[in-house]
């Protein structure tokens, strides 16, 4: 048998990695399950681990994986619209809450860039690296139409995104319990700030009221860092 026939014809259909796609985060359900909702084992963690390991084996590049799974990528619009309900119910309750979200969401949204421009600085980092880690804190759609705007790598900026939604939706439940952060409303829009849709997934786990918050702070972040950066890039410029 032709092995390496076998192999190329496994990594080049679509199929595939479709399959291992929605495999890898349904295993990742079963073992997070299965340690009692460990926070360290959260299903899209396990996925990435699974799938990056099989990219890395099989050698394929990243546009072949993605083109291969572009359908999951379409329905993820209609999966965050999905998050316009928690919000809807919480309506009145958001609306009681606008100043405070709106100081939360300015202070928040510049202090993230400017911790990530000056710790890259710091390290002696290019530019291009230092804009593409100026996204970090929005969702993927948002922050590769930003980074290209900002002259950015949209690659790497997306790498960035995914680094920075797994060490929030990790570190997010710690911090709450160190600090005594006990109301839903304030880790929902913490973990949608900061991690938005992998720190969403984990505020759906904590509560309707967190999960409205969650969906609000990553779409408020997403539209206001995609206004405020290019602007504030092109005044330094």
């Amino acid at each position: 048998m032709n092995f390496d026939a076998l192999q190329n014809y496994i990594t080049t259909t679509p199929l595939t990695w479709l399959i291992l796609t929605m495999a890898s985060f349904k295993i990742g359900i079963i073992i997070y399950e299965k340690t009692n909702k460990n926070t360290l084992l959260q299903p899209i963690i396990i996925a990435y681990v699974i799938i990056m390991g099989a990219i890395l084996i099989t050698g394929t590049s990243y546009k072949e994986y993605f083109d291969s799974v572009k359908i999951i990528h379409f329905f993820l619009g209609p999966a965050t619209v999905a998050l316009a309900l928690p919000l809807f119910n919480n309506l009145k309750y958001i609306k009681s809450l606008f100043i405070p979200i709106v100081i939360t969401l300015v202070v928040a949204g510049v202090f993230s860039i400017v911790i990530a421009v000056v710790l890259l600085w710091s390290l002696d980092a290019n530019l291009q690296t230092i804009l593409s880690m100026t996204t970090k804190s929005i969702t993927a759609p948002i922050a590769i139409i930003t980074s290209k705007q900002i002259g950015a790598i949209p690659s790497l900026a997306v790498g960035f995104v995914i680094i920075t939604g797994i060490i929030g939706a990790l570190l997010g439940t710690i911090i709450f319990k160190l600090v005594k952060i006990k109301h839903e409303t304030s880790k929902g829009f913490a973990l949608g700030l900061i991690s938005h849709g992998i720190g969403t997934a984990r505020a759906i786990e904590i509560g309707e009221k967190a999960a409205a918050f969650s969906a609000l702070a990553m779409g408020l972040s997403g539209i206001f860092t995609a206004i405020f950066l290019p602007i504030m890039i092109s005044f330094f410029k």
